[in-house]
């Protein structure tokens, strides 16, 4: 269910009973029950017949209704809307009374007549609004005044980008919250793996050719106090780091041998080869892992004010983890070719067991103890924007979709 609704339809005017049906219809939104007016009226329509012209109550809903089935025999189009929250989110917006909701829907209704063609000088509307108490919602009448064609039928999308857009007005501070955490998410990301890529490479273009030579050639004696650099084992454990030298060294060996080395331009076989080694990464590493999470839910929150079902949520989780698998990817790929570098340099040498451990416990160690860092300031940004901006709706929405994929290893 999205945070906010927005349905519209109108009735074909070449229909015989379209002019009445439209009449009956402002009559019914201005006095059915539940409709809320200001004090001494009887009926509650308000709207602009004119550009220039302050909101007004109508003295009568019979004068818009006339107006309204006159042009209706004119073959206008008559366009209803209905614009709609849950309780919870009407409280929010402060839409509490009478006053509050005309102040909306006059912030608000250019949108609905841009998006159906119709120009600022030739709108005219009224609208009612009905205080149910669990549905609180606004009904609205607007047409083109000066309409020259007659239209039958409207695309669904035109209603669709309507609630888009109005969902983009009315949450424009949450959504600037929810892009800046995503955007920070993603920021950070890059930056630390960017780094921990120029420090493996400046490490590694350090050593003459001499000096590489002979530190290979030791490397299986190499102590972590030698080194300088805190135990691998607190932050990832040798026995996991077993598991990627079959992975990372092969896979430096298939790279293409010219040309740059980027994730969109490797032929698919390797591609799939890295994605493997990708997915290791995260099925190994907890800090990898709860990263890519916080990417995804930061991405998932903001899909979740335009439509929380479950099956949206699922895929923008999806299309998000893949935007972080194939970045950390490029980052492997910077340090891949970092060893491609010295391979050329030292044409004959030959890796072993011991050196290719070496290498990929240097290169893991610096991108991993650099993201473990990026992970903790995540998770504090992201107490704080939840704190600051969690409300019942976003608490029941997250309900709804943990509920839904709680079977399924995911959590909010």
């Amino acid at each position: 269910m999205s945070i906010l609704m927005y349905k519209q339809r109108h009735k074909h005017p070449n229909y015989r009973k379209t002019p009445k049906c439209n009449y009956a219809h402002i009559g019914y939104i201005a006095t059915r029950p539940g409709a809320s007016k200001k004090e001494g009226m009887r009926h509650g329509l308000f709207g602009k017949l004119s550009p220039s012209d302050e909101v007004t109550e109508f003295q009568s809903w019979q004068e818009v209704g006339r107006l309204v089935r006159e042009l209706s025999y004119r073959r206008v189009n008559i366009f209803r809307g209905i614009i709609s929250f849950l309780p919870e989110t009407a409280v929010e917006l402060h839409l509490s009374d009478h006053k509050a909701w005309e102040e909306y829907i006059e912030q608000h209704i250019r949108i609905l007549a841009q998006k159906n063609g119709i120009r600022p000088q030739d709108l005219q509307w009224a609208a009612a609004h009905h205080n149910e108490q669990n549905h609180p919602h606004l009904h609205v009448v607007f047409w083109d005044k000066n309409q020259k064609t007659m239209i039958p039928y409207v695309s669904p999308q035109i209603p669709d980008n309507i609630r888009i857009a109005l969902i983009k007005e009315t949450f424009s501070e949450k959504i600037q919250a929810f892009l800046a955490a995503k955007d920070k998410a993603r920021t950070e990301l890059s930056e630390i793996t960017d780094k921990a890529a120029a420090d493996f490479e400046a490490f590694v273009k350090e050593l003459k050719p001499k000096e590489y030579r002979s530190l290979l050639e030791e490397s299986s004696d190499i102590g972590e106090e030698e080194i300088g650099r805190p135990s691998f084992g607190d932050v990832i454990g040798k026995a996991d780091l077993t598991a990627f030298i079959p992975y990372l060294f092969p896979l430096k060996d298939k790279m293409p041998k010219a040309g740059r080395l980027l994730y969109q331009l490797l032929p698919e076989e390797v591609k799939a080869e890295l994605d493997s080694f990708v997915i290791l990464l995260k099925e190994k590493n907890e800090y990898i892992r709860q990263l890519t999470e916080d990417y995804a839910d930061s991405k998932c929150r903001l899909a979740m004010l335009y439509n929380s079902s479950p099956e949206n949520v699922t895929e923008i989780r999806k299309k998000a983890i893949a935007e972080v698998d194939k970045l950390i990817a490029n980052k492997v790929l910077k340090a891949i070719k970092v060893l491609l570098n010295k391979d050329r340099e030292l044409a004959s040498y030959e890796y072993s067991q011991a050196q290719k451990e070496y290498y990929a416990e240097e290169m893991l160690c610096e991108i991993l103890m650099m993201l473990e860092q990026a992970v903790m300031a995540l998770d504090d940004e992201y107490e704080g924007q939840e704190e600051a901006m969690s409300t019942d709706l976003s608490k029941f929405a997250k309900k709804e979709w943990y509920l839904k994929h709680k079977d399924k290893g995911m959590e909010i």
